[in-house]
């Protein structure tokens, strides 16, 4: 993108300023979508941002005109619960997005969510990335075609999918994964642990049961049967549950009140990184955070639990041997995976306390884990995202429509 190719479009449009819709349907995807935001604005203070989301996009200064983070589920039964506000939400913004038309619309991750935009963008001509792309290698490979027709531009997070959306005729920028540039944690790690009320010299564990409300049921219990029964094990130990969104809290505080763990278990709303980072293991819900926590060179076991149902389609379409991004990327079981009837309280306490108890097994997953890095890609992924999307935002201009009366788009 050029200065000049910049004005030259402002010039034509009727506010002058360019304007982005960001679109994320689940809070991963919140996340990522207010680190893109922060790096749009780095490179175009004017930049009008506005979209669908949570409360880390509106933090990262994104105009939310739905909030749809909570609406993020994996699975066929477990959808069921939100098809009235997923149909609700998508009227709105099918309004929003004809009576506010944006320069490009930015499809973030939530594939359930993303997926019916993707078809509704494409039918009324408006142009699309669709950045952090669903894991198709994953298990799904026939919606690459789908995805590579209509989207502008495909900004994948893996190299993978860069030579598979290529194969499909897309325009496709991988620059790397975001999280290169997202994971950091602090430099004062006593000190933030000690303001949390930690103490740096005992033993920390984290417990991670994702970010859906799904997970939070299937998961949360279990994972703090193990903590409990690893507490009575080990009466040093300190645990911490970082907090991937605000609505979770009273469930969460619910269930570790139910555990007889809360003053044990403490909920981190900040500085999530730093605290994982000191910890001698995690025991953590498959997805994204599995590789949060590679990158912090954590040891970890991973779970993960759905519906039957669901998980007997499951094994039909994924397309891999493991469930846990860093086995994924590694090809090998490097961590440990308790799936469906394995993620029991008990497997979790064995498999937790073989590494605990084993100094040598904790230094080999984490000098295996210490290659991921360089699977991922180069740094300053979020700059060169950010330069791919407002190149693609001034390209094409997109004509204004006059809002059609009577229209609202609530929240």
């Amino acid at each position: 993108m050029t200065e000049s190719g910049t004005a030259t479009h402002r010039e034509g449009t009727a506010t002058g300023r360019l304007s982005i819709f960001l679109a994320a349907g689940e809070i991963s995807g919140d996340l990522q979508a207010a680190h893109l935001a922060t790096a749009i604005r780095r490179r175009d203070p004017s930049v009008r941002l506005y979209g669908c989301g949570g409360h880390r996009m509106q933090a990262a200064g994104v105009d939310i005109r739905s909030n749809t983070a909570e609406l993020g589920y994996v699975g066929l039964v477990e959808g069921l619960r939100f098809r009235r506000p997923m149909r609700r939400a998508r009227e709105d913004l099918r309004r929003l997005l004809l009576s506010d038309r944006p320069d490009l619309v930015v499809l973030v991750d939530g594939e359930r969510f993303n997926g019916f935009l993707i078809d509704f963008l494409h039918r009324e001509g408006i142009p699309f990335v669709m950045y952090f792309v669903p894991q198709v290698w994953f298990w799904g490979r026939w919606r690459i075609g789908r995805i590579a027709r209509r989207a502008r531009r495909v900004i994948p997070v893996s190299r993978a999918e860069q030579s598979l959306f290529r194969r499909e005729g897309a325009r496709v920028s991988w620059h790397g994964h975001p999280l290169l540039d997202i994971v950091r944690p602090d430099a004062d790690g006593d000190g933030v642990l000690r303001r949390q009320g930690l103490d740096p010299a005992a033993p920390i564990l984290a417990l991670m049961p994702g970010s859906r409300w799904q997970e939070i049921e299937r998961h949360g219990p279990t994972l703090l049967v193990a903590a409990r029964a690893l507490a009575t094990r080990d009466t040093a130990l300190q645990f911490i549950m970082p907090l991937a969104a605000p609505h979770l809290r009273p469930a969460l505080e619910r269930q570790i009140d139910d555990a007889g763990l809360t003053g044990r278990v403490r909920l981190l709303s900040d500085h999530a990184y730093t605290s994982v980072s000191r910890c001698r293991l995690a025991l953590v819900s498959s997805g994204t955070a599995t590789l949060e926590t590679a990158l912090l060179g954590v040891p970890m076991v991973v779970f993960y639990r759905l519906h039957p149902v669901t998980y007997a389609v499951a094994r039909i379409l994924v397309t891999t041997r493991f469930i846990a991004m860093p086995n994924i990327l590694l090809d090998d079981a490097v961590v440990p995976e308790l799936i469906q009837g394995e993620f029991t309280a008990s497997r979790l306490v064995a498999e937790a306390t073989q590494i605990l108890d084993d100094p040598e097994r904790a230094a080999s997953i984490r000098r295996r884990l210490a290659a991921i890095p360089a699977l991922l890609g180069g740094g300053d992924v979020l700059d060169a995202v950010a330069r791919t999307v407002l190149a693609d935002a001034v390209s094409t201009p997109v004509p204004a429509m006059t809002p059609p009366l009577g229209v609202v788009c609530t929240a």
